[in-house]
């Protein structure tokens, strides 16, 4: 039989003799090229073949080591379906239920019981179907009519679609054991205490909440941290496992763990806006037929990480205005303003306020993102409310025919951080100055009591606020045109966040007004 490339040829032939000879070239390059591709498909799928080959051999293989493992195991292993019909059995089964496997396949274990006990085995077969694992002693009924009592374990199906119940039959330890055995047998529980009692104390003193449940997901195991975490009046143990939370459910991922092949999973829950964060491992169940879950509170994590975000984008946004300022001033420099003493000496001062902006923007900016992370509380001292109004006056460029006033008392203070006070307020007034068209910017400051009001406020055309003010990140009106990128407001909300002042905002048709209130001083006049 003939290959694909050897007919190909045969073709090519048949084909070469009917063309064209100018077309000769052409057609014997595209049919070779042809004939090279079905090669390297022919190969590939010889290889493929031969993994598929090596790969079922394999199976082949681990099936019969299974199969022999199953059954040659020195303990009865019974595998039947939820109503306790026998599907497979192992050799040493067969030997204590006295019956060769061939007789017992397709055989209810129930009719295999003494008839005093056939009721309530069919009960706890029952009972084993919905996942409740039980270990008791069974009188069986031999060939000859006698009976031999074995030790029965039941497990139940897991949560995939195999409903099978797994059996294991042994003989009953002897009624009676010697002074020895009995001492031994004792210190061996007492060891197993005393290991658990101490892996117990050690899973305690970790951050993260530790729970085990069965296949009916009942609590078998749960540290202290569990026992906080999910607000479990009392002990966790024996109690059934319920959600914390919304989403993921956790009753959910768990319940996967006991389908066929469960793999580990991994989950995120994130509550309160995203205030509050918790990691979920699940581990399918071990030897003792437990399922796993490590609940790990990452809130401070997440925090650290978003304050990170949140400074880069604060210092894209606010590092603009004074670096812009600057490379206009040295290009004016440039340009020849440098050659008029006068221009070059206000040129250069205006560089210089420059700078100083920059260094208090930045160590705010630093300042500002450690309060966020909770790393550092800023440092706050008496603030001296009329110069630094009148700095953020002066660095403002409203639109021709704008009023700006300012009134604010000489002897009037905050108790705050002035860089954070500065940046919150100068972002306030800047966003009244570049919306502001016509009217009037008020920067003015009152004393309340024990308490300082700062109020910038403008007559420009209000804002639509979203959901929670207008301080979300990156929120921008959709009325109101102009640059940026809707985080100046936001920034300076997160600035008074972290002086624990307090921040109010009213804006309709005939202007905004935004309100800041901090802890008052004074400051003497000499």
């Amino acid at each position: 039989m003939s290959s694909a490339p050897e007919r190909l040829s045969d073709r090519l032939e048949a084909r070469l003799g009917e063309a064209e000879p100018a077309d000769h070239g052409t057609l014997v390059r595209e049919l070779e090229s042809t004939v090279e591709e079905l090669r390297i498909i022919e190969e590939e799928l010889r290889v493929q073949n031969e993994e598929l080959r090596a790969t079922r051999d394999r199976l082949d293989a681990e099936r019969e080591r299974y199969a022999s493992l199953f059954d040659l195991a020195p303990v009865g292993y019974v595998v039947s379906d939820s109503d306790g019909v026998v599907r497979e059995l192992n050799r040493m089964a067969a030997e204590l239920l006295g019956r060769e496997a061939r007789f017992l396949r397709g055989k209810p274990l129930a009719a295999l019981v003494g008839p005093e006990r056939r009721a309530p085995f069919r009960a706890l077969v029952r009972e084993a179907a919905q996942g409740v694992r039980w270990q008791d002693e069974v009188p069986f009924i031999q060939v000859d009519g006698g009976r031999t009592r074995l030790l029965v374990q039941a497990v139940g199906p897991g949560a995939g679609a195999d409903k099978a119940i797994r059996w294991s039959l042994a003989e009953p330890p002897p009624a009676s054991m010697s002074a020895a055995q009995t001492a031994e047998r004792a210190e061996l529980a007492s060891a197993h205490t005393l290991q658990r009692t101490r892996l117990s104390a050690l899973l305690d003193r970790l951050h993260y909440a530790v729970v085990s449940v069965n296949s009916s997901l009942r609590v078998t195991y749960a540290n202290s941290a569990a026992t906080d975490l999910l607000g479990h009046e009392g002990t966790l143990v024996e109690s059934t496992l319920v959600d914390p939370w919304p989403e993921p459910s956790l009753c959910t991922i768990a319940a996967r763990m006991f389908e066929h092949r469960a793999d580990p999973a991994e989950a995120r829950a994130t509550l309160d806006h995203g205030q509050l964060a918790y990691d979920v491992l699940a581990l399918p169940p071990d030897a003792s037929g437990d399922a796993l879950l490590v609940i790990a509170d990452v809130t401070a994590h997440e925090r650290r990480q978003r304050a990170e975000r949140d400074f880069v984008a604060n210092a894209a946004h606010q590092l603009r205005t004074p670096v812009s300022a600057i490379a206009s001033a040295i290009e004016v420099l440039q340009g020849g303003a440098k050659e008029d003493p006068e221009a070059r000496d206000r040129f250069l001062a205006h560089l210089d306020r420059q700078c100083d902006r920059l260094v208090r923007l930045t160590r705010a900016l630093l300042l500002l993102a450690r309060a966020q992370a909770l790393a550092e509380v800023p440092a706050v001292e008496v603030v001296p409310l009329r110069p630094l109004l009148a700095g953020v006056a002066r660095g403002l460029r409203p639109a021709g025919g704008i009023k700006l006033t300012l009134d604010c008392p000489f002897t009037l203070a905050a108790i705050a951080n002035r860089d954070l006070l500065e940046q919150a307020i100068g972002n306030f007034a800047e966003n009244a100055a570049k919306y502001t068209v016509e009217g009037e910017i008020v920067l003015c400051a009152e004393r309340a009591g024990q308490h300082v009001r700062i109020v910038v406020s403008d007559t420009g055309p209000g804002a639509d606020l979203p959901t929670g003010g207008s301080f979300e990140r990156f929120y921008r009106d959709p009325a109101v045109q102009g640059e940026g990128f809707g985080l100046g407001l936001a920034i300076a909300g997160e600035a008074v966040r972290a002086l624990h002042g307090e921040l109010e905002i009213e804006s309709s048709d005939a202007g905004t007004r935004i309100v800041v209130t901090l802890p008052a001083a004074m400051v003497r006049r000499r």
